[in-house]
Formats: C-alpha cells, structure tokens, sequence
C-alpha cells in the first residue's frame, strides 16, 4: 500500500512467482488523497483540475469528452494512457468554466448534444466536477445528456457527494440532464485484487457507492465487467445478487462490459504476467506506448 512518504503508484506488476511486487495491492483510499495532489489545485476559491485534452468520440450515439488526469484504482486491462500513473507528467489545470467552454464548443462545431468527463477518474476533485455540473444545469436546454464515469471509491468513502449529485443528475427530476455510469470491477475479493490491484478488503467500495447512488435518487446505471478472461460466472452472480439486495430494479439496466486490448492494456497485462491474453511476443503497439513510457 502506498506508504507515508507517498512514493508514486504506477501500474501493477508481479514477480516470477506469480506475487504482485510491492507497493501492490494498494489502498485506493490512501490512493485518493496522495492523487489529488497531483490533479486538484485550489486557486481564488475554485477548484482546477487537470485534464491531457478535449474530443469528440461516437459513444453514447456521439459525445464530448474531457479526458481528466490520475485515478484512485490501478485496473490491470485499464485503456488510459499513461496519465493515469504518471499525473505529474501529463495534463494541464483548468477550472470548471474553461471545461464547460472546451466542451460546449465542440458540442457546437461536432452537433453533439451529449457530453463527458471521463479519462481516469473525473470524481477526484469534487468541487470541480461540481461547478461543472452547475454551469451544464443552467444550460440543461442544451444537453440530451452529460455523463460522469466513475468507479465510486470517492463517492463511497465522502457520504455528501451522492446528495450533492443529485441536484444535477436526478432520476427524480427530468429538468436535470446529468447521469452516472458506475463500474465494478470485481465481485468477489480475490478478483476484485487480481484485477484493481488494490487489496480485497475494498471490494464492498464500488457496492456502498451504488447504495449512495440508490437513495439519493441519482440518475445512474452499473457497468459490470463480464469479460470471461477476467469475470467467471460465479463472480458475475456475486455481483448481480449484491446489485439486487440494493435495489432488483438496479439488475435492469446493467451495462455489460468486455474489454477491448488497448495499446495501454497490452503493456499492462503483460506486467502481472496476462500472456494467454497479450502473448509471448511483444506486439508494435506494445512497443509504441512502452517508447512514450515516463522515467522514473
């Protein structure tokens, strides 16, 4: 776990006999906090966080995306660049108004009507992400939707942030355009380990934030990773059945996720010995992104 003089967490990686090599598993907890330190920046009361860049993708039937920067899980078949484990090297600090303005014009030059904040994890900053959401609410005319992507380790462990959600992605409420999209990773410890790299007794994270979710009447669907290379069928029943103590109707809207072999990924599997996914060889596009790899 990450120690107290906050050595960075890069990505995970295990020893010729099978054991991740220390600092993992990590505590994303612990995680969260020396994170923020690196992406959040408090300047004449508002809150900066930093983002690599702004495009548009076809997702969702065509979306705007800010892409943030650092993230409180260490996923081994993650697909983000290397911003995710190297913050400090990548990205630039904007505040709420300038992603809103970066966002609304690609919305108008792409004809887009949705928008997002995806990248790592855009919920490490909530104040920001926040005054995001107010400045999209008082547009809400000119949104179908705006999603916000998150794994729910900060919504889990800071009780206030479902609430304060709510007031801009409200199932309740159909003036609000906001939605959360929510994915789990693991449904049993073991699993939850081998794939987050962080350590087991945080399973129950990503299941409290669902709760949150449920009783602040958030908008928000679950994304729940099935992909066979990872999820076996008992771990995925694990799963729904701790979805449905929540709430049975949460089961109709899963979203069912398989995972795609990312350049980022690739590098990433190989590094906690994933061959039978990746390969004995090392692919060009496993070549390229190792080239672009920060030093320590």
């Amino acid at each position: 776990m990450p120690d107290s003089d906050d050595r960075p967490v890069r990505y995970a990686t295990r020893d010729s006999d099978g054991f991740f090599e220390p600092p993992f598993p990590v505590d994303p907890v612990a995680l969260t906090k020396q994170t923020r330190k690196t992406v959040c920046m408090k300047k004449d009361r508002v809150v900066y966080r930093k983002y690599t860049k702004f495009y548009a993708v076809g997702v969702y039937g065509g979306i705007a995306t800010a892409y943030s920067v650092g993230c409180n899980l260490r996923c081994v078949f993650c697909w983000v660049d290397w911003s995710r484990d190297w913050p400090e090297e990548y990205g630039e600090f904007y505040s709420p108004s300038q992603v809103y303005s970066n966002l609304r014009n690609i919305m108008k030059v792409q004809a887009l009507r949705r928008a997002r904040v995806s990248g790592a994890e855009p919920t490490l900053c909530p104040d920001h992400l926040c005054g995001i959401l107010a400045l999209v609410n008082q547009d809400a005319n000119e949104f179908d939707l705006f999603v916000i992507e998150t794994n729910g380790v900060v919504l889990a462990t800071e009780p206030d942030l479902a609430s304060r959600l709510a007031q801009y992605a409200s199932r309740r409420d159909r003036e609000t355009v906001g939605h959360v999209r929510l994915s789990i990773r693991g449904g049993q410890r073991d699993a939850f380990e081998e794939k987050t790299g962080c350590a087991k007794e945080f399973l129950d994270l990503p299941f409290v934030a669902v709760e949150r979710l449920w009783d602040a009447g958030v908008s928000f669907h679950v994304a729940v990773v099935v992909d066979s290379r990872f999820t076996s069928e008992q771990e995925k029943e694990a799963t729904y059945s701790r979805l449905a103590e929540i709430d049975p109707s949460i089961l109709r809207n899963v979203e069912e996720e398989t995972l795609d072999p990312y350049p980022h990924a690739l590098v990433r599997l190989r590094a906690v010995g994933r061959e039978d996914i990746v390969g004995k060889e090392i692919s060009g596009r496993e070549r390229s992104v190792l080239r672009k790899r920060p030093r320590e």
